[in-house]
């Protein structure tokens, strides 16, 4: 599945809105990872979190998206592992986690 921080959809909006370059349709995804990768990152992370230790496997195709045009403008996307920081620490400051 392909994740992106919502910062950085901001950011790519903006960045080609205002590059006098851009032109046509850009693809806007940082990290395309399967549901074990998602678990190995989340369980290293966050230790105290009940998060599954594996999910049943999916015969899905591999992908990965091609964002080359974003970064020919400058783009760097975020790394996928502050987005789920950030979202862990959001859950944790409105009550919803505990950890």
């Amino acid at each position: 599945m392909g994740y992106i921080p919502i910062d950085d959809v901001a950011l790519c909006h903006i960045l080609v809105y205002e590059h006098e370059g851009a032109s046509g349709r850009y693809l806007c995804s940082s990290t395309v990872i399967d549901n074990d990768e998602l678990v190995s990152i989340l369980s290293a992370r966050y230790p105290s979190l009940p998060v599954p230790k594996r999910f049943a496997k999916l015969d899905g195709p591999y992908y990965e998206f091609n964002t080359s045009k974003l970064a020919s403008l400058g783009f760097k996307f975020r790394p996928i592992e502050e987005m789920f920081d950030d979202c862990i620490k959001a859950l944790v400051e409105q009550g919803h986690l505990f950890l």
